[in-house]
């Protein structure tokens, strides 16, 4: 089974692969190990231009969750552009270029996420895929737990090989104790064979139970080869490169509903508030996950997702599903808690950002916002979007909603000021206690300040307070 990332891309990983620079090779061992890290090569694609579109399809499913599908339709078409003749049958080398890549860069990415947490989660955790055919030295691996410094990482994080699904966990003590696993006395010893490259003679000493040339761990701050280093300081800087966005990564099961909408909706709003928010969400890395009623409500269908969630979410939960299940979805728009850092939001097969107006959808909340001190007030901002745009509209304001609540989270859900205290909620659903309340204004105040602003400017202080107070804690 191919592998399958749908929304799952994030900053560090999409760094690392725009990092690169293209390297034309005759054959794939022309750029070994480390080197992959900061070179982008296909096997026999010697042009510039050729290697270049192959790149800018990789850059793209990466970037926007694209399937192997898609990829494998790219790959028809700069074929067929280019004339190239390669080996292997088309839909086997798409493959091969599309899921190394994919997981090389992941791995890069996740590397760089394990920097940062390793005072807090110290060991690592080998997982076999579960393969119907595993290796068997992988298999072996299953559930090994190792300091995250201790040498054998280097040559032994997953992937280890073409077609490999291993992975690497990061554990707390906490955690270990919860799953039941022990860190082991020592890494299991590592005999090597012989591979020797039949081009140019030369003899590698690799790991049994590991490819040739996979023996290394993706890291942006690997050593250069010579040649890939005179072509990486030839390129402009990362930061003009990348395709700014106000959230980095969503788990999304909805083609329409990924981390590059919310993201082109924030940016057209370019508010004060907008920019307010980003800070929070760099400062905590708060994820989203966007998902059908079938996939929360605790189903077979839903659980099957677990173990990609939680590779997204790395939130340590033995039972993953409990991260985004909820017993009655058909009531339910969006939820969170106060011990996650994440949301999770319904949305339904059809939905597509793409179809919501910002202005229209600003406008609506804007009309609602006065309704709220008056008998006609809606339920909430989220209805209000939905009779505006349509339930395109209603996920996008829900997430708001939602991100709200880990935002008041964040600050330490502070009591609301006495001019508050008392004072009739703009919508009836921010009046059944503080936490709703504020998720609530966060929304009108995130979509439509300056109706906010204009009807309760206590709100208004209060949250701009608050979220300044976030992004920084």
């Amino acid at each position: 089974m191919p592998v399958q990332y749908g929304s799952l891309p994030f900053k560090q990983q999409i760094a690392y692969f725009r990092n690169k620079a293209n390297v034309p090779s005759e054959r794939w061992a022309d750029v070994w190990k480390n080197a992959h890290d900061r070179g982008f090569m296909v096997a026999g694609a010697m042009k510039t231009d050729l290697l270049s579109d192959f790149r800018q399809a990789v850059d793209t499913a990466i970037a926007d969750g694209k399937s192997l599908g898609w990829f494998k339709s790219q790959f028809n078409d700069i074929v067929q552009k280019h004339g190239w003749e390669h080996t292997g049958s088309p839909g086997w080398r798409a493959q091969v270029i599309y899921e190394t890549n994919i997981r090389q860069s992941y791995t890069a990415g996740r590397e760089q996420q394990i920097e940062q947490v390793k005072s807090r989660r110290p060991y690592g955790i080998y997982k076999h895929s579960g393969a119907e055919h595993p290796r068997h030295e992988h298999l072996s691996w299953n559930n090994l737990v190792l300091p995250l410094d201790d040498p054998w990482w280097d040559t032994h994080t997953p992937i280890n090989g073409y077609g490999c699904k291993c992975k690497k966990f990061t554990a707390s003590e906490r955690d270990l104790k919860r799953l039941g696993l022990e860190v082991a006395n020592q890494a299991p010893k590592v005999d090597t064979y012989e591979w020797v490259d039949k081009v140019t003679g030369e003899v590698h000493n690799v790991p049994k139970g590991i490819d040739p040339g996979f023996d290394y761990t993706p890291k942006s701050s690997a050593q250069l080869t010579e040649k890939t280093k005179q072509i990486v300081d030839k390129k402009p800087p990362l930061e003009e490169r990348l395709t700014p966005r106000v959230v980095d990564h969503a788990f999304s099961t909805i083609k329409g509903v990924d981390a590059k909408g919310i993201s082109v909706l924030l940016a057209e709003l370019d508010s004060p508030q907008v920019a307010a928010f980003e800070q929070v969400l760099k400062q905590h890395d708060i994820k989203t996950l966007v998902l059908k009623a079938g996939e929360i409500n605790g189903s077979c269908k839903g659980r099957a997702l677990g173990s990609e969630i939680e590779e997204y979410l790395q939130s340590g939960a033995e039972l993953s599903h409990w991260n985004y299940t909820n017993r009655r979805p058909s009531r339910t728009n969006g939820f969170t808690s106060r011990s996650w850092n994440h949301v999770v939001v319904k949305a339904k097969a059809a939905d597509n950002l793409n179809k919501i107006d910002i202005a229209t959808l600003t406008e609506s909340l804007a009309e609602a916002v006065p309704l709220g001190k008056t008998a006609d007030r809606l339920w909430s901002f989220s209805a209000a979007a939905n009779q505006a745009q349509g339930n395109p509209a209603r996920v996008f304001a829900t997430w708001a909603h939602e991100m709200g609540h880990q935002v008041y989270f964040k600050a330490g859900s502070p009591a609301l000021p006495s001019e508050l205290k008392g004072r009739a909620s703009l919508t009836r659903y921010g009046g059944r206690n503080d936490d709703e309340w504020f998720a609530e204004h966060f929304a009108a105040w995130l979509l439509s300040p300056q109706a906010l602003n204009q009807a309760l400017p206590e709100a208004h202080r209060f949250i701009s307070e608050v979220v300044e107070k976030a992004g920084t804690l």
